[in-house]
């Protein structure tokens, strides 16, 4: 048996997966039992070996669509080159043919346990799998005397079909991609979101303070679809000056005095959007909000030290991605324009007279950060 030339391994093919797939001269062990017209060349005997047949193994790049992306994925594929294998004419008898369909059930075992090793992240060595291969089919002829003892021949029919039930076969000609993504089930995230902001006072408050404006920092993480942000938002703006008997009403600021205003907070959020390209998130959470001012004794107020609720929906558009798969797992570095807007319901305790009132927040900025999701593959049946 010329081990050599029983297996071709192909490495960096010109053809494309869809080229090779309509060459009429290769077929796929799907495609059915081996009948005599796959072999296209007549020979004479070499030996003891009075058919053969030409393999092409190889691991080819699929395109599949995940999550709205097109990408591509490993599929590993077998074919018979029709035009390469042959028999002698004078021994085209069932037992010969059964023989070689057997060492064809061989090499589909053989493609199907690369398969699997594909399909849970392993490396590929293709030089060890062609030793391999080659081992298995050295096997299969010494031990069936290349076909001549039919007992020998029943044994290994039997033992390959054993194993090959074991593992689920892969459509090679059809086109199913065995490493196709069924779903992505998110597993954590860490962002960091900054901009720009506006503060705009309600209630009681909208008589003493102008719209306030400033920039905004936060720290966001999560697991799965839960997310805890903490930040921060520092601002400046000025009292009314329209509202001068407002002002003097409480007997602690000056109508023309800038403010400033700072809150620090922590959020909890759930993300009920997740798409590729949005990220949706209603949020609650307390915080520390207060307007810095002058005093009319000349002193400052005291910094943020009366606490808040606060309620809004925080919101992403992904502008960039970048995926990493490793193993099964996917890993994407996100840059996203982020926008936020929410309610604080406020009590400046510091201000005397203690007014009421809410403020409404709005923010606009930039979010960049990486998550992590888990992936689970399943059988996905698709032409090229």
């Amino acid at each position: 048996m010329k081990i050599k030339s029983f297996v071709l391994i192909v490495l960096g093919l010109s053809l494309t997966a869809t080229a090779m797939s309509q060459n009429t001269n290769l077929r796929g062990w799907e495609k059915g039992p081996l009948t005599w017209n796959d072999f296209t060349l007549m020979n004479e005997s070499v030996g003891d070996e009075h058919s053969y047949l030409e393999y092409i193994l190889q691991v080819e790049q699929r395109p599949d669509e995940i999550n709205g992306k097109e990408m591509e994925t490993k599929t590993a594929v077998l074919y018979v080159d029709r035009k390469m294998s042959w028999v002698d004419s004078h021994y085209r008898t069932p037992q010969e043919l059964k023989y070689n369909q057997v060492a064809f059930n061989l090499a589909e075992l053989h493609r199907r346990r690369l398969q699997l090793v594909i399909d849970t992240g392993g490396a590929v060595n293709m030089n060890y799998y062609t030793q391999l291969l080659s081992y298995m089919v050295d096997s299969f002829c010494h031990d069936t005397y290349y076909g001549a003892d039919t007992a020998a021949v029943a044994w290994w029919e039997q033992d390959i079909r054993r194993q090959m039930d074991s593992i689920t076969p892969i459509m090679v000609e059809r086109h199913i991609t065995a490493n196709a993504i069924e779903k992505i089930i998110p597993q954590y995230r860490m962002l960091f979101n900054l901009g720009g902001g506006a503060k705009f006072f309600h209630g009681d408050l909208h008589d003493l303070f102008a719209p306030s404006g400033g920039f905004y920092f936060d720290f966001e993480a999560g697991l799965w679809r839960h997310e805890l942000l903490m930040g921060m938002y520092a601002g400046g703006g000025r009292c009314r000056p329209d509202s001068i008997e407002a002002v003097y009403s409480y007997n602690t600021l000056y109508n023309y005095d800038d403010i400033s205003t700072l809150d620090l907070h922590i959020d909890y959020g759930f993300i009920a959007i997740d798409s590729r390209k949005w990220s949706v998130m209603p949020f609650v959470g307390y915080g520390m909000q207060a307007v810095l001012y002058n005093k009319d004794d000349g002193t400052s107020s005291n910094g943020p030290s009366e606490g808040c609720w606060r309620a809004g929906i925080d919101v992403k558009y992904h502008l960039g991605i970048g995926d990493i798969y490793m193993d099964n797992y996917l890993e994407q570095f996100l840059f996203s324009a982020h926008g936020r807007v929410y309610v604080s319901f406020d009590r400046f305790k510091s201000i005397v007279g203690t007014p009421q009132g809410f403020t409404i927040n709005a923010q606009l900025g930039f979010s960049f950060g990486m998550k992590q999701s888990k992936i689970r593959r399943a059988v996905k049946e698709g032409k090229l």
